[in-house]
C-alpha cells in the first residue's frame, strides 16, 4: 500500500487536492492518450496551465529524472530571496508544464497549494499536476526526494 496525493487545478486556475489516498502499490499513475496529466481522481477536468518555472523543466517532449534534497525553511527561504530558484516566487510557489511524479525518500515535508497543505512523509508519492506548489521543510533537517517530470510541451 502507498499513500498517493494527487494535484489538480479548479475551474479558477488554483492549486488544490484532488485526491490523497491509499492505494495498492501496483499502479501508482497512468496517463492514456489526450489525457496527459491522466484521470483527475475527481473528474474534474484539466487543462494545461503556463509555466511561472521554465528553467528547471526538462526540454519539450522530454522528461527529467532527478534525486533532490529540499533544505529547512529558513535556509530555502534565503536561497530563493537570492536567485537560486528562477521562477519561484518568495513564498516557494511556482507552476511548470509537466506531469510530475515525486516519492519522498527520507524525512517529511509540507506540500503547499493555493488551497490547502498537507505533510508528506517517506514512502509517501505525489502526482503534481501542473499546479501551482511550494516545498516547505519545517523542522531542521532537509528531505530527500526522487521526481520525474515529464514535459507536456
Amino acid at each position: 500500500m502507498v499513500r498517493r496525493i494527487v494535484t489538480a487545478n479548479n475551474a479558477d486556475g488554483l492549486s488544490y487536492f484532488a485526491a490523497d489516498e491509499v492505494i495498492e502499490d501496483r499502479y501508482t499513475w497512468w496517463t492514456f492518450g489526450d489525457a496527459r496529466l491522466g484521470h483527475s481522481p475527481d473528474d474534474a477536468p484539466a487543462t494545461l496551465l503556463p509555466t511561472t518555472a521554465p528553467g528547471i523543466e526538462p526540454a519539450p517532449g522530454g522528461s527529467k529524472c532527478t534525486f533532490f534534497t529540499i533544505q529547512p525553511w529558513k535556509i530555502r527561504q534565503t536561497e530563493i530571496a537570492g536567485g537560486a530558484f528562477p521562477g519561484l516566487d518568495p513564498s516557494g510557489f511556482h507552476r511548470t508544464a509537466t506531469l510530475d511524479y515525486i516519492m519522498v525518500a527520507e524525512g517529511e515535508v509540507a506540500l503547499l497549494l493555493d488551497t490547502a497543505e498537507t505533510i508528506v512523509r517517506a514512502g509517501d508519492m505525489v502526482v503534481q499536476r501542473n499546479t501551482s506548489h511550494s516545498w516547505r521543510v519545517l523542522g531542521d533537517t532537509p528531505v530527500k526526494l526522487w521526481g520525474i517530470m515529464v514535459s507536456l510541451v
